[in-house]
């Protein structure tokens, strides 16, 4: 794809993005500092859930203290994986010193002490096959050819591990690309990128700029952004996107296969996170089931569009000894396996006005209940003693693939973790 679909001017070498991206991560902090931290008083449920999501069912999946690398860390991620993942030892990196010291201080006022923080390139980084989880969300598409860090998470997993990326979704950024060529544009094309110089005239366009089409739709939710997400949506130095096909073919070629998709909080709070389709017409609805699952999500991808969900995806080896399981048979195993409700409860850490963070006397109950009413009806009249195809039969729930992998996402995974697979 060319620098005018995406942003990629700036694209020279990958030595000089990752200066690039320095830079940029050192002026702004992203992600700005959450209201609250929390922690789940049930140390093994966010491993538990983690398994579910690709159809481990009875938690098989990480060893008791797993190594776990959030590779482009930013200010808190690698903080919020420590706190999931209490039993684990957690590695953050960044590019951007600045992140990195607001990370170790927040994590320092919490009391954590199952994360390290270093800074390094994901381009230069040598872990060889000493991780059981690797995340990775939102980095490897600011890179000069994201290939280079792909492959190096790569070689950081264990045989066994397990990869959960994110990537641009090239139709969510069709916008931003076009923007951020604009403005380079205006600029009078400069060699390199120049943040003083580039917020201004950004904010300039985007308060004035009013015309009937979706740009300035675009724009207008954009100009009540803070500094660090008005920067990170629309002056990003260098920016791939992908489709699921291309998404795919690139993991393919560092070694990897993808899972299944990860219900993410982003995509949820558009809608269903659901890669498949309901088509109205019988004969295109099973010629569409028929297919694999990276061709079908494909499908949707190119025909949901802006609409699509994010490239949010699990991962493991090419070389894993556990067999990849396809859509359709986590959604079959669901269905067959007999569910009890999650209860626990979980510490909050909320943020005083000196920027420090101090735990609440009180603990809240989780996870409460499902939002959506088709998820909630299921899980007030789950039987725990009986398989799920049960309760789904007594309340005439349509068992079809969409329906049932929807209700999977938003009854049994990391993002919902309302149940989980009884002991057998």
């Amino acid at each position: 794809m060319t620098a005018e679909i995406q942003n990629l001017h700036f694209a020279s070498g990958q030595q000089e993005v990752d200066r690039l991206n320095a830079e940029f991560y050192g002026d702004i902090q992203y992600p700005w500092p959450p209201q609250y931290f929390d922690r789940l008083r049930r140390a093994d449920l966010a491993p538990r859930m983690l398994a579910q999501d690709i159809g481990c069912w009875q938690g098989a999946l990480l060893p008791e203290t797993p190594r776990i690398w959030v590779a482009g860390c930013g200010t808190n991620q690698a903080l919020f994986t420590a706190l999931r993942f209490q039993r684990g030892q957690v590695l953050g990196s960044d590019l951007s010193a600045a992140s990195l010291a607001t990370c170790r201080a927040n994590a320092a006022s919490l009391g954590v002490r199952n994360l390290e923080l270093v800074r390094e390139s994901l381009n230069e980084a040598s872990h060889a096959g000493c991780f059981d989880h690797v995340i990775c969300t939102g980095v490897i598409q600011c890179n000069a050819d994201p290939a280079v860090p792909l492959a190096r998470l790569a070689a950081a997993l264990r045989p066994a591990g397990v990869l959960e990326l994110m990537v641009y979704n090239r139709f969510h950024r069709v916008l931003t690309a076009a923007f951020q060529n604009a403005l380079w544009h205006l600029l009078g094309k400069p060699p390199r990128p120049d943040l003083a110089r580039e917020r201004p005239v950004a904010r300039r366009l985007v308060e004035t700029f009013r015309h009937p089409n979706l740009m300035s739709q675009f724009l207008g939710a954009c100009g009540s952004l803070p500094d660090a997400a008005f920067a990170d949506t629309l002056l990003q130095p260098v920016e791939h996107s992908h489709t699921v096909a291309s998404l795919a073919e690139l993991a393919e070629r560092c070694g990897l296969e993808m899972l299944t998709s990860c219900n993410d909080a982003f995509s949820r709070t558009q809608g269903d996170v659901d890669w498949n389709l309901k088509l109205e017409d019988p004969g295109l609805q099973r010629r569409y089931a028929a297919l694999p699952d990276v061709e079908r999500w494909q499908i949707t991808n190119l025909l949901l569009a802006e609409a699509s969900p994010m490239l949010w995806f699990y991962f493991q080896r090419r070389d894993c000894p556990r067999p990849r399981k396809s859509e359709r048979q986590l959604a079959d195993e669901f269905l067959d396996l007999r569910f009890v409700r999650v209860k626990t409860q979980k510490e909050l850490y909320a943020r005083g006005a000196d920027g420090t963070y101090s735990p609440s006397p009180r603990l809240v109950a989780f996870p409460g209940e499902p939002l959506r009413e088709l998820p909630r009806q299921v899980f007030r009249a789950l039987d725990e003693t009986l398989p799920l195809r049960d309760t789904l039969s007594w309340l005439g729930v349509d068992t079809s693939l969409p329906t049932l992998n929807r209700l999977r996402l938003a009854l049994a995974t990391s993002g919902c973790p309302f149940l989980e697979a009884a002991s057998s």
